[in-house]
């Protein structure tokens, strides 16, 4: 029986300019309805969660910044991760000379040192500040659980695995979407936030469904036997999930009704 519902956001529960499938959103309701927990898990941060909670009039749990933080439905703090001093001021700068822009992630909002950046704002939920000086500020008045690079994603590849070759015993990082990498404190990840969320609700593994389409939702696959990838994912996303699914409102029926839906998938 399955009691949590775990939902990524970009590319699966929330399409491109923000927008939302009555369907997926009906389906949730129902889901609640029903006694099911719903969580969302995102790369985003908490604020933008939040707003995405105020847009669909739904109250849930969430895991942030692909894990740093872990928040209940009621707004409670109950786990969080940031970077070490040392190594974060390092990885702010680790891209300076290459082409991709650097975006520093703090509890609530998005800081890059360079006002010719802020056109990055238009897919944000969160405010974005310019500081010239955000990278002398970090550990100190500026603490950050996630950085990330935007660019092309093939020298995305290079530079996650520059990055892994030089930090490798101290970071995770993910190709999040099509132009982002994300960088996180070694350990931290959906699946970690997800763990935390299932201590703390007292729901195993095999209770719990996530749905998900990029590598930063593989960690979640790994955790439960009931994962779905979304059908427009990477290959290799699709590769790490039990199901594939068209829509969110598709996982949540087969929560709901699990021999029904694997019947119907096996006629289609």
């Amino acid at each position: 029986m399955i009691k949590l519902i775990v939902s990524d956001l970009d590319g699966t529960l929330m399409q491109k300019g923000h927008q939302f499938r009555q369907e997926d959103r009906d389906a949730l309701i129902e889901a609640m309805n029903q006694g099911i927990i719903v969580c969302f898990a995102s790369g985003r941060m908490y604020p933008e969660i939040r707003h995405v909670m105020d847009e669909l009039e739904l109250k849930v749990h969430s895991v942030s910044q692909n894990g740093a933080y872990v928040h209940t439905l009621d707004g409670k703090l109950i786990q969080h991760d940031t970077f070490e001093t040392g190594l974060i001021k390092q990885l702010a700068v680790a891209a300076l000379d290459l082409p991709f822009i650097t975006v520093m992630c703090s509890a609530d909002s998005y800081i890059v040192t360079d006002e010719r950046h802020r056109h990055i704002q238009a897919n944000l939920l969160a405010p974005l500040l310019v500081n010239p000086h955000a990278v002398e500020a970090l550990g100190s008045e500026l603490m950050c659980g996630k950085i990330t690079y935007l660019g092309d994603v093939n020298e995305l590849l290079k530079l996650k695995q520059a990055l892994l070759s030089t930090y490798g015993d101290h970071i995770d990082s993910y190709i999040a979407d099509v132009d982002c990498l994300d960088v996180m404190p070694l350990h931290v990840s959906k699946g970690t936030g997800i763990r935390a969320l299932q201590k703390h609700l007292g729901i195993a593994p095999e209770e719990t469904l996530c749905i998900g389409d990029s590598f930063n939702d593989v960690s979640m696959f790994r955790d439960t036997p009931h994962s779905f990838a979304m059908a427009g994912a990477h290959p290799d996303v699709k590769a790490k999930a039990a199901y594939e699914v068209r829509s969110v409102a598709e996982a949540v029926a087969w929560a709901l009704n699990p021999t029904e839906a694997k019947a119907q998938a096996a006629n289609e």
